[in-house]
């Protein structure tokens, strides 16, 4: 029962609107670089998983022995945008509570990896990737953040927005993982690269694996 609660506030159907919320706040702030930067970093987190998404669903038996077929975008997504957020929140609060944050952060990416494995989605391996792709999003992101200053954000409207975000579309789900691995099939097959075995399906090679991202 955890699990899928746990799952949810790492999906895109409700990161992306809690996402186009916060980079909208920065632009009604007039944080006009600081919102670009949010944005580009999270396009980055975005455009590296589909990516990578690409080429495991192709040639993932060939690379890593079907230990990785689809890297997980909820790890990857949730620990940018929660990461990003504890960096704006925080950017001005005392040392004690910037860790704190980083610490909630950390727990909460570590909790999101454990329920998309325990929910049959994902295996250790995709959600490492998922980690590492998140954490490099996030690594240029806090890079750009300390050379464009560190601007006090309120976080009361950033709050108010958020729970806006999830009495709406928590529980929700948005995926396009059978479009990525569809397209990575077609890709293969066109390009006449990483022939996949008799019996691979992408995805679903693992059971119980519905509709993972």
């Amino acid at each position: 029962m955890i699990s899928p609660l746990v799952s949810a506030m790492a999906d895109s159907a409700l990161l992306l609107p809690a996402s186009a919320l916060l980079f909208l706040y920065l632009a009604v702030l007039r944080e006009w670089r600081l919102a670009l930067a949010f944005a580009l970093c999270l396009a980055a987190a975005g455009g590296a998983t589909v990516a990578l998404k690409l080429v495991f669903h192709a040639c993932g038996h060939a690379i890593a022995n079907a230990r990785v077929v689809s890297p997980s975008g909820h790890v990857a997504f949730a620990t940018f945008f929660y990461g990003a957020l504890a960096l704006l929140l925080t950017a001005d609060r005392p040392l004690l509570l910037r860790r704190l944050a980083q610490i909630g952060v950390l727990l909460l990416a570590l909790a999101v990896a454990i329920s998309r494995v325990r929910l049959g989605a994902h295996t250790r391996s995709e959600v490492v990737i998922g980690f590492m792709v998140g954490g490099g999003a996030l690594a240029l992101f806090a890079v750009l953040h300390a050379r464009l200053g560190k601007p006090a954000i309120s976080w009361i409207p950033i709050a108010a927005g958020f729970a806006v975000a999830v009495i709406l579309l928590g529980g929700d789900h948005f995926s396009l993982e059978h479009r990525i691995a569809a397209t990575a099939r077609k890709l293969s097959s066109t390009l006449d690269i990483c022939e996949a075995p008799a019996g691979w399906r992408g995805g679903g090679i693992f059971p119980g694996l519905s509709d993972p991202s």
